[in-house]
């Protein structure tokens, strides 16, 4: 845990620059500069509808945004690999310190934004605070779980691309990247697919009795749908899998 806690330092010396400027920057989006439209043009329901989409707007580049946090941290170790070579911990303990990193650094980021959207949207929602606060849990919980498992996918591209650097230089990042959109689409196809029903919809769970623990939207239906139980150890399964693939692989490539 020692250990643990050391490196995880160390990336938040080196990087915690990167959380406080994402920060800012969607400070200056979602509330500076549509004060700023308001100010100059007078249009108050265009401020109002604008502050709302350029919320969203961080939201969706904060994911961006947490990426290039996580590759520039990848990169720096992979061009100093003396320290890999040199360090007590393995790749696996080094690269999921970057990842756990990360991942509490987008919590954050995410938390302090949904709660601004959910704030600008609050006279629509019939709640209390504890039922509010459930709901921002709910969505920031949501989006670093879909972010924990893009920055396993990309660890194991980031993988691929070293591995075909060696073989055909710069040009693998062009290899890389279509391999990288033909696997999404192969596996989007899948996940909508019966033969994928037949195999992980199973123990299904109905999810409606959590409506009664978070707000209502008036305005908004939510379909809170059914979750399967084996889908979701299989998930969890499959993650952990690409993680322990991807830095063997990692390793081979980066310490040859």
């Amino acid at each position: 845990m020692k250990k643990f806690a050391g490196l995880f330092k160390k990336e938040w010396v080196l990087y915690r620059t990167w959380l406080f400027v994402g920060v800012f920057i969607g400070i200056m989006l979602s509330m500076v500069v549509p004060y700023l439209i308001r100010r100059f043009s007078g249009g108050f329901a265009w401020e109002s509808q604008s502050s709302f989409a350029l919320s969203i707007l961080v939201l969706v580049l904060g994911g961006f945004f947490s990426i290039l946090q996580f590759l520039a941290s990848m990169r720096h170790d992979i061009k100093n690999k003396e320290i890999w070579l040199h360090s007590t911990s393995s790749i696996a303990q080094l690269v999921g310190v970057k990842i756990v990193f990360s991942i509490i650094g987008y919590a954050i980021f995410n938390f302090i934004f949904v709660s601004i959207v959910i704030y600008k949207v609050k006279d629509a929602i019939i709640g209390n605070f504890a039922q509010l606060l459930l709901l921002i849990l709910f969505f920031v919980a949501i989006i670093v779980f879909l972010q924990l498992i893009m920055f396993v996918i990309l660890l194991l591209f980031l993988a691929l691309n070293l591995q075909m650097k060696h073989f055909i230089g710069s040009f693998s990042i062009v290899i890389t990247m279509v391999a990288f959109f033909i696997s999404m689409n192969e596996w989007v196809k899948f996940t909508g697919s019966k033969f994928y029903d037949k195999i992980f919809h199973h123990i299904g769970i109905r999810l409606t009795f959590l409506e009664q623990f978070f707000p209502r939207l008036p305005s908004f239906q939510f379909n809170w749908g059914t979750m399967y139980v084996v889908e979701e150890v299989a998930t969890i399964i499959f993650v952990a899998i690409l993680f322990f693939i991807a830095t063997k692989w990692l390793e081979k490539v980066v310490l040859r």
